[in-house]
């Protein structure tokens, strides 16, 4: 069953991004043609691209990039030897669940608060702009949990190849 679902989240998650990504390109090039070729500026591209561009990195950050390659400063992880790049990844990822699980009530209680404010140009309720916000942290809390898992199981050190990207495998 699990074999079966995780290709399919992971085409999903991929085709959102790709889709987004997409959008942002076409809203950005309408914007830009609108502007300098028929001087008839529209101003909500701006916002839009803006918007989905924030929603488009934390998405694809959260669902669709494998742990090596997210941007890191591993120049001490990488010179230490798979028993010490193991400790200081649980040491690491504990430590990063602690503080999330202790921020995310206020950041949702936050986001949720911001659905008084509206964008300027698209008048989007900012509870709906910012809900991404959330819903990358849990999704990075989950991920980081199953490694912490992963970590302390007998097969760690296929989840460390996934960290060093020593694993080609398409999971994130």
């Amino acid at each position: 069953m699990q074999r079966n679902v995780l290709p399919l989240y992971k085409r999903l998650a991929e085709a959102v991004s790709t889709l987004s990504l997409g959008l942002v390109f076409i809203l950005f090039i309408y914007g830009v043609g609108m502007r300098y070729l028929l001087n008839r500026p529209v101003s909500w591209t701006d916002e839009a691209v803006t918007v989905l561009m924030v929603w488009s990195v934390l998405w694809t950050g959260a669902f669709v990039l494998r742990w090596s390659e997210h941007i890191s400063f591993d120049i001490v992880f990488v010179n230490l030897a798979p028993e010490r790049q193991r400790l200081m990844l649980l040491v690491g990822n504990l430590a990063f669940v602690i503080l999330m699980f202790a921020a995310l009530p206020g950041m949702v209680d936050y986001t949720l608060f911001l659905w008084r404010e509206k964008t300027d140009m698209m008048e989007m309720r900012l509870d709906f702009v910012y809900a991404i916000f959330p819903i990358f942290f849990i999704a990075i809390v989950v991920r980081q949990l199953l490694s912490l898992w992963r970590l302390m199981s007998p097969g760690w050190p296929a989840e460390l190849a996934r960290w060093t990207g020593e694993d080609k495998r398409e999971t994130p």
